[in-house]
């Protein structure tokens, strides 16, 4: 047997277990904001055109795994006189298309709901709501980012 066989062998083993090792560097913040808002404007689009989209100003990173932070966007939406919310909710997930996989949720709502995991907007979640604020109907749309790098700066 060729002495060298086995040292190569052993080489590209240490090759493989050093470079499996390296963790893959998480994406920036601003990357994983812009998928979960990309995923919220998609809901957003199955809405009749001309609505008020009120974006929660807040922009502050939660912590996950190690050092990473995530990014969580609310988003509130006033529909039009005589909206059906429990329709559009029902037909959301076919609406979306397969960018979009129901998530199921153990929890009795008293109103229209459904979750969602973006596989199209690298798994970021989205949470759908009609409900009722204000003696008026609204949709409010709930997202989280999957881990991120902290950004550069803190939002103020």
């Amino acid at each position: 047997m060729d002495a060298t066989r086995p040292a190569l062998a052993l080489l590209t083993a240490a090759a493989l277990a050093l470079t499996g090792c390296t963790p893959t560097p998480l994406p920036t913040y601003d990357t994983v904001r812009g998928e979960a808002q990309a995923a919220m404007q998609r809901v957003v689009d199955e809405l009749p055109a001309g609505l008020r989209v009120d974006k929660n100003p807040s922009d502050k990173p939660f912590g996950c795994s190690g050092d990473g932070v995530f990014y969580t966007g609310q988003w509130t939406i006033e529909t039009p006189e005589g909206f059906d919310g429990q329709a559009f909710v029902d037909e959301l997930p076919e609406a979306l298309g397969e960018d979009f996989r129901v998530e199921e949720t153990r929890l009795e709502l008293s109103y229209p709901a459904v979750s969602f995991i973006g596989t199209g907007y690298a798994n970021s979640t989205v949470d759908v709501s009609v409900l009722t604020r204000e003696e008026r109907v609204v949709v409010d749309l709930l997202s989280t980012s999957r881990c991120a790098q902290p950004p550069a700066t803190e939002a103020p």
